[in-house]
């Protein structure tokens, strides 16, 4: 039986909204026919209710002696709506997939038991791209070891933690390699593209209370394991607010060029920001929120944008572009020369 012309179209969400709340409760016509029309359009819900009340898709629902109609799915023993009613993957997104599966980076998150079942599901699907296809001209070359069995065995293990929202032991080597131990309630992972390093965004645990906010690079962690110790009675895990930030944000103008708004808010995603339209200049006006050890990275990163944007503030930062962009020219006359 055809279910729907269109898998991924509003025909799909709007059944499958229907059943998800025809789980909880009994629904009317006139409810059904509402959540139709919220979820698609008026004119798609005149052809949606009538196959769900007498048409092909009928089976779906039951009908109680009230008159209501309630999912007859739940009925067969299907517990897990949300999972049964998933959208499956298009072969462009298992295509995506294919290409994400030699990337090291990708492999750290997943147990070999797991990578080798996404191997052998995708074996005949092409690979949307090859990893050799990208040369990475402006990244440091001696990133985290992503295929030391020690560095993915502490990955897994934070990963469990976060996801657990437990705390995490951890046994780490400073910068001066300085053998240290700490308690930690590890809030969130941060990659930098720039240096293709992880790092653990955590706050410390001392006697059983938060302490002090602490950054963590994976590749310094010699060991770590999931801690008994109670987490804090409620505990914000939006690590955000231990973080410490610059006194004023960074503020740039994106100009309407070369998809420059677009890549900005790629680059920039996991900062803070605030972005407004000037309708007279054609122009973003974006305010970027960072901690100031990030601040030679987001310096960089700003000057990679080129002529498509340009920095406004604050006075401090702009000296030190000046100063940067300063030392570049010099550098380059004094090569050519």
């Amino acid at each position: 039986m055809e279910l729907f012309e269109e898998i991924y179209g509003s025909y799909f969400q709007a059944v499958r909204r229907v059943l998800m709340d025809a789980k909880r409760t009994p629904l009317t016509q006139k409810e059904l026919e509402e959540e139709i029309r919220n979820a698609s359009s008026l004119e798609s819900s005149l052809v949606i209710l009538p196959k769900l009340l007498a048409g092909a898709w009928s089976p779906l629902l039951l009908r109680e002696e009230t008159g209501c109609f309630s999912c007859a799915l739940d009925r067969e023993g299907t517990a897990d709506m949300e999972g049964f009613l998933k959208l499956p993957l298009t072969k462009l997104q298992k295509s995506w997939i294919k290409a994400l599966l030699p990337d090291p980076r990708f492999r750290i998150f997943f147990s070999e038991e797991a990578l080798a079942t996404l191997t052998k599901a995708l074996e005949d699907i092409p690979a949307l791209y090859d990893l050799a296809d990208f040369h990475y001209f402006d990244r440091y070359t001696d990133g985290d070891p992503y295929e030391d069995p020690l560095y993915r065995e502490c990955f897994q293990t934070a990963l469990k933690a976060m996801a657990g929202h437990k705390p995490l032991l951890v046994a780490y080597e400073s910068r001066k390699g300085t053998p240290l131990t700490r308690e930690v309630l590890p809030c969130r992972f941060q990659y930098s593209p720039k240096d293709d390093k992880f790092r653990i965004l955590s706050v410390s645990l001392s006697h059983g209370r938060p302490k002090q906010f602490h950054v963590l690079n994976m590749a310094r962690i010699r060991g770590c394991h999931i801690s008994k110790t109670p987490v804090p009675k409620n505990f914000d895990w939006d690590v955000s607010r231990f973080q410490s930030q610059a006194r004023e944000p960074v503020q740039i103008r994106i100009y309407h060029e070369r998809n420059a708004l677009e890549r900005c808010m790629l680059r920039f995603a996991h900062y803070e920001k605030q972005t407004t339209y000037e309708p007279k200049s054609d122009t973003w006006l974006c305010s970027i929120y960072y901690d100031p050890a990030d601040e030679t990275e987001l310096l960089i990163e700003l000057l990679s944008f080129g002529p498509v944007i340009r920095i406004l503030g604050p006075e401090a930062f702009l000296l030190e572009v000046r100063r940067r962009v300063k030392r570049q020219h010099e550098l380059f006359y004094s090569y050519v020369e």
